[in-house]
């Protein structure tokens, strides 16, 4: 029995009724299920979300990948999400990828890079502007937004993983309780089921044998074309991914990268942006979201 997939599973479920149920501004239409990838057509889907195109000709861009521990999770469970950021007037991507034990890791991070085609692919249709294009991911979601962002002007890694190449290039993210540091979670006892269905067999005393243990790390491979000012967001009590926050900072720190930091007070939670405007704690990650997208993308949508 895997108790990490069951803990994630509950807390999805138990908090859908509140966390996926969002007052938005504007009307938001979406689509759900299409392919983007046709030769995993069962495991390769994504939503789109978008609110009216007010103000310009495009829609900016965010990409959302959905947490759940490499292993579980799902774009449904993130629904009330992606509509929240699509009334700040962006076209919202949620895609599934392979989840393991199907697939080992990095099959994922592959089948990102395909999401990522299709969008290019698909830019004229949607009247996307891809030069404002942001991701956000949370939990595993936020290591894999994170891994993508160190990773997408490095040819010799994508080579390494198999990744489709594509134009896409993200400007910023917004990362929110991410699981960078594999070496920290490792020393919890709860992990290891986990880690041995995501690498197909190395369990956590083992991990660092992995033969793709340094891609689970992605700071790792940030260098000096990692994007400024991306949005790193945690909990002050994560008993998930408590302090893994600590290396990512050193790295960017020690390359003099700048980036925006919200540490969520109280009790602070694993992935306690979920609850949108529901608490304190996440209502000011949405104040903060919000800013760092006109920011970024130089478009106040009102």
């Amino acid at each position: 029995m895997n108790i990490a997939k069951l803990a994630f599973d509950f807390d999805d479920r138990f908090k859908d009724v509140f966390t996926n149920n969002v007052r938005t501004v504007n009307s938001i239409a979406y689509e759900t299920d299409i392919v983007y990838d046709e030769s995993l057509p069962d495991v390769c889907k994504l939503d789109v979300y978008y609110p009216p195109l007010k103000g310009r000709e495009k829609y900016p861009v965010l990409v959302d990948i959905h947490g759940g521990g490499w292993i579980t999770g799902d774009k449904y469970w993130r629904r009330g999400l992606n509509r929240a950021f699509a009334d700040m007037g962006l076209f919202v991507v949620s895609p599934n990828y392979g989840l393991s034990p199907r697939f080992v890791y990095p099959g994922c991070v592959r089948h990102l890079f395909s999401c990522f085609k299709w969008i290019c692919d698909n830019a004229d249709n949607y009247n996307l502007d891809l030069s404002n294009v942001l991701v956000t991911g949370d939990s595993a979601g936020g290591q894999l937004a994170c891994l993508v962002l160190a990773i997408q002007d490095n040819a010799e890694v994508k080579a390494r993983i198999g990744a489709v190449e594509s134009p896409l290039r993200f400007k910023g993210g917004i990362l929110a309780c991410g699981a960078y540091d594999p070496a920290s979670m490792a020393k919890i006892p709860l992990s290891d089921k986990m880690f041995r269905e995501m690498t197909g067999g190395y369990g956590r005393k083992r991990l660092a044998e992995f033969p793709d243990y340094d891609l689970m790390n992605p700071v790792n491979f940030i260098d000096e074309r990692f994007p400024r000012d991306v949005m790193i967001a945690y909990g002050r009590f994560d008993a998930f991914v408590g302090g893994n926050e600590k290396i990512l900072f050193e790295k960017l720190n020690a390359l003099g990268i700048p980036y925006r930091e919200y540490r969520a007070k109280g009790c602070g939670e694993h992935c306690f942006h979920l609850w949108h405007y529901r608490r304190p704690i996440s209502r000011k990650f949405f104040d903060l979201a919000r800013k760092y997208v006109e920011d970024k993308v130089g478009y106040r949508y009102v």
